[in-house]
């Protein structure tokens, strides 16, 4: 019978401590004692089209076993190399739970386990949800400017309270897109506060005049607060790039973003602005390769794209104009897409924001919408690696959930069910884990439902492959019911292994 090294079972089951030598401190070790067994359920794995009839074991913070029929008692063998594991017969008497074997001072001795055994009432079990465009620092109504007299305290709150709203919509990772480094998610992590996995950019770099310049009138670079705050950094020349940059990773940053083109709801940047130069792009290639990470590029025009994929851009953020040529070098270079659509919804148009021809954004948007016609079908024919992507800020409460509600519906409607739910799961895990030996999550996969993921899980109502709703997607806007934080069809949250909602117990 093979032991369980606690160390050699990282893989399966992340513990944090080793066990491969004789000098144990403790009589027995840490072991595992957080057994969860989902029975009952519906599976969809985050990749596959169907459902499957299956039951999930989930030891610890790791999915350790998917298989049918799972018992909820017995005697486990563990595979240090590869954290399978096999049912063994039961001792006389049987066992009350699970029984895992591991190797003391003493021998081989065995730790029995409670197993928490929840029936899914044949609902879907499937993996937690991830936005890959959020900005969990910009949690706030009001505008850009308006940000200008925020203090990092009022910002902290409201991030700790836009950890909470995801959590609750059922996301369990996101990407955050400007200005949060490490803390947020060190407190999260360390339990503190209930919140989503979080990968940040760090300042998000641009140009003097660009997207990132959120200065007010007669500022100068370094100046305004959000610069002081170092949520957005301005940097000219391939010089202050690098020290941008490097200080971003510095900082707990765990890859990169770049103003490659002008925005929308920005004033000094024209939304046809070339933004930064080739050397400025090489030089934040260079950073991101050297710490084994990847640059996102905020972008539409096609032709910044373009030029920017060429010089080692990995991820495409926004890119509405994207050309044919362009669609295919982006596919053939399996960069990753991160457009947010919901700019091209025909509902978009009543967004309260854009009612006053005279307001600058508004021009910008109208000629967005009427040159990304081409977006949708160029999606559909080559498939690009594509990303949830919400992009929302300056909203809070019910505004924020109508918009996400309807965020998560517009994509199964152009896209169907099935590729709308990639996107906010295993594409989506794909894209995090291409932050390579810095990623802050490295011991399984996220948005998967398979042996050695992290147990990060939903259980909601219905079929999501057949009724997109059974996640809280919701077909209208802004005259969508209001409803509170909580979401009804979402049963149970589990993120890293722990209960973060169960309505079914």
């Amino acid at each position: 019978m093979t032991t369980l090294n606690l160390k050699a079972l990282l893989p399966a089951m992340s513990m944090a401590i080793a066990l491969t030598t004789p000098a144990i401190a403790q009589d027995i070790p840490n072991i595992p004692s957080e057994v969860t067994l989902f029975k009952n359920v519906m599976v969809f794995d985050g990749v596959n089209d169907g459902l499957k009839d299956v039951d999930v074991l989930v030891v610890k913070n790791k999915i350790h076993k998917i298989a049918e029929d799972i018992p909820e008692s017995g005697t486990w063998e563990v595979e240090v190399r590869t954290g399978g594991s096999k049912r063994l017969p039961d001792p006389v008497g049987g066992i009350d739970g699970y029984s895992f074997t591991i190797q003391t001072e003493r021998g081989i001795e065995a730790k029995e386990v409670e197993v928490n055994v929840i029936d899914g009432g044949g609902r879907t079990l499937m993996p937690g949800l991830i936005d890959s465009h959020v900005h969990v620092n910009m949690y706030k109504d009001g505008t850009i400017p308006g940000l200008q007299d925020t203090t990092w305290e009022e910002i902290g709150a409201r991030s700790a309270a836009f950890a909470q709203e995801m959590l609750a919509m059922g996301f369990t990772t996101v990407r955050d897109m400007c200005g949060a480094h490490g803390g947020l998610r060190a407190v999260i992590d360390e339990g503190s506060l209930p919140g989503p996995r979080i990968y940040s950019s760090g300042a998000c770099l641009s140009q003097t005049g660009g997207h990132g310049d959120w200065g007010i009138a007669g500022q100068r670079k370094n100046e305004s607060n959000l610069e002081r705050l170092e949520i957005t950094r301005l940097v000219d020349g391939p010089a202050e790039v690098l020290h941008g940059a490097r200080r971003n990773f510095a900082l707990g940053a765990n890859y990169l973003k770049i103003m490659v083109s002008g925005g929308v709801t920005s004033i000094k940047d024209p939304i046809y602005q070339s933004a930064f130069t080739d050397e400025e792009i090489a030089a934040a290639v260079e950073v991101a390769g050297d710490m084994d990470s990847y640059v996102a590029m905020h972008v539409f025009m096609d032709s910044d794209l373009s030029r920017a994929l060429d010089l080692g851009v990995k991820v495409v953020d926004h890119g509405l104009t994207i050309t044919e040529p362009t669609m295919q070098k982006l596919v053939e270079k399996e960069a990753f897409f991160s457009p947010n659509l919901t700019a091209l919804a025909p509902e978009a148009l009543e967004h309260p924001m854009h009612q006053d021809p005279t307001f600058p954004p508004t021009a910008k948007f109208l000629w967005l919408r009427k040159n990304s016609e081409q977006l949708f079908d160029l999606v559909r024919k080559y498939k690009p690696k594509m990303v949830f992507d919400s992009d929302y800020v300056l909203l809070t409460g019910v505004p924020y959930r109508q918009s996400m509600d309807f965020t998560k519906a517009f994509m199964a409607r152009e896209f169907g069910n099935l590729w709308a739910l990639q996107m906010m799961t295993s594409n989506g895990g794909e894209l995090a884990a291409l932050t390579g030996r810095g990623n802050p999550y490295p011991e399984g996969k996220l948005g998967v439902i398979e042996e050695g993921a992290y147990a990060d899980i939903l259980i909601v109502d219905g079929n999501p492959l057949e009724d997109i709703t059974a996640i809280g997607a919701v077909d209208t806007w802004f005259d969508a019911e209001p409803r509170g934080q909580d979401v009804p069809s979402i049963r149970v949250i589990m993120k890293d292994g722990k209960f973060y909602k169960n309505t079914l117990n």
